[in-house]
């Protein structure tokens, strides 16, 4: 441990649930300010292991989660952990001064409730109060608004009451129905953006590291990152990413006509005018980690990724670009030099011709990376602490789609990264991790104007 011994008592105090409220309060606002001391935590508490469980469980948004090699089991810090660590490298202290009545919801039903405070075992009808932090470790649990808002929890969450009409998902699944004239516009906060509901239902989910998943189910949402940001405006069967940082990438995925025209909703289809197509002879695609995968008849060609159309049919191999079964690797465009980019499309297409649930293949599953510099670094640093690649978007479409049997997967796919105000950043290289067997047929960059 590379904390001072008063930080790590105040730890230890903390786990053995002796620490007072007021040394809790410290301990949060040391841990929030204090990285080693957030690493020391995780450490002392031996929840390694377990994390990437309790992420799975709770149908999380991290996707590429490695598992660790460590066995123990320490069942008793991980509730405790889970929610410490989230709640406070993601959420600043918020005021429990408010002029609205201090009790403003109650519980309406509950569902194999476990809680993360054991000493927390609420029932059937207890009223919930402005500034209430509510930690459930497992099960379901449904709070009914004095408005009529509606917000079910899935275990693991951690949800912080803040008035009679908004809430903040610090870590969870949370889905919400705000149909009544009073809870119109009941916002639901999260790490990284507010989701204003309009008169509608909603689902939202955030991982511990931040990253939000928007789904509207019923009406419209409007998402507003930063007050002097875009807003977006969600209607029904639309749903976004929201990655943390400072630029607040946004990921948007789509299912197509499945037609030669790739048609989608809002995502634009294929196109020859982007920066990078290859009409413009200013960028390269090579393959720096990987097999692609070969047939006698044909050889892999990484500009079909750059010549402005997708696939012309649903199985076409000669078309794509894609690694050999069970293998993954990387792809790695050079832009020719250094530019401001607004956003990048990646399109896929994949189902058997003769068996119509096999769609592996239009899966998207990747990391996206940048590099600004003239030679960009190898792709083997990546994930490595001294990396000069810097993570633009993470995609899983599976996890999007929330894919559980293989129809549930559609066959035409395309994915938008793109900033929520000004540009993704100023990038020569972007280097795509591949995780996924995805039948790649187009990638389109746009420059900002």
């Amino acid at each position: 441990m590379k904390s001072d011994q008063e930080k790590m008592d105040l730890v230890g105090r903390y786990l053995a649930g002796e620490a007072s409220a007021a040394e809790a309060s410290r301990l949060e606002q040391l841990m929030f300010a204090d990285e080693q001391l957030r690493k020391d935590f995780l450490a002392y508490a031996r929840i390694d292991a377990f994390l990437p469980s309790i992420v799975s469980e709770s149908a999380s948004l991290v996707d590429f989660v490695q598992e660790t090699e460590t066995k123990k089991k320490f069942n008793r810090w991980i509730p405790v952990a889970v929610a410490l660590i989230c709640a406070l490298i993601w959420v600043s202290s918020f005021s429990l001064l408010t002029s609205e009545p201090a009790e403003i919801a109650h519980f309406e039903e509950l569902k194999n409730c476990r809680w993360i405070n054991e000493k927390e075992n609420p029932s059937v009808g207890d009223t919930i109060r402005v500034g209430q932090r509510i930690e459930l470790s497992k099960g379901q649990a449904k709070l009914l608004f004095d408005t009529g808002a509606v917000i079910e929890l899935k275990g693991p969450s951690i949800l912080e009451i803040r008035n009679k009409n908004a809430a903040f998902l610090t870590l969870g699944s949370a889905e919400v129905l705000a149909d009544s004239k009073e809870s119109q516009g009941f916002i639901l906060a999260t790490p990284s953006s507010n989701f204003i509901d309009l008169g509608t239902a909603f689902s939202a989910t955030v991982a511990p590291d931040g990253l939000s998943r928007l789904e509207v189910t019923q009406g419209k949402v409007n998402l507003i990152v930063e007050e002097d940001h875009d807003s977006h405006l969600l209607q029904q069967g639309e749903a976004i990413f929201v990655e943390p940082g400072a630029h607040k990438i946004l990921t948007r995925i789509e299912s197509g006509d499945e037609t030669d025209q790739f048609r989608f909703p809002t995502i634009s289809k294929p196109s020859t005018d982007d920066l990078a197509d290859q009409s413009k002879g200013g960028s390269q695609i090579t393959v720096p980690q990987g097999k692609l995968r070969t047939r006698p008849s044909f050889s892999p060609n990484p500009n079909v990724l750059i010549d402005g159309k997708g696939q012309s049919k649903q199985d076409s191999p000669q078309e794509s670009l894609f690694f050999e079964h069970g293998s993954f690797g990387s792809i790695l465009m050079d832009l020719g030099r250094a530019v401001s980019i607004r956003k990048i499309n990646s399109y896929s297409w994949h189902q058997h011709n003769r068996i119509g649930d096999h769609r592996v293949r239009a899966h998207q599953g990747y990391v996206l990376y940048g590099f600004a510099g003239n030679h960009p670094p190898s792709a083997k640093e990546i994930g490595s602490p001294n990396s000069e690649w810097v993570r633009i978007a993470r995609v899983n479409s599976d996890q999007f789609f929330q894919v559980h049997q293989k129809l549930d997967r559609p066959a035409q796919q395309a994915c938008s990264i793109f900033a929520s105000k000004g540009e993704l950043g100023n990038y020569r290289y972007l280097l795509w991790d591949v995780k996924a067997p995805t039948f790649f047929g187009e990638i389109d960059v746009y420059e900002t104007p």
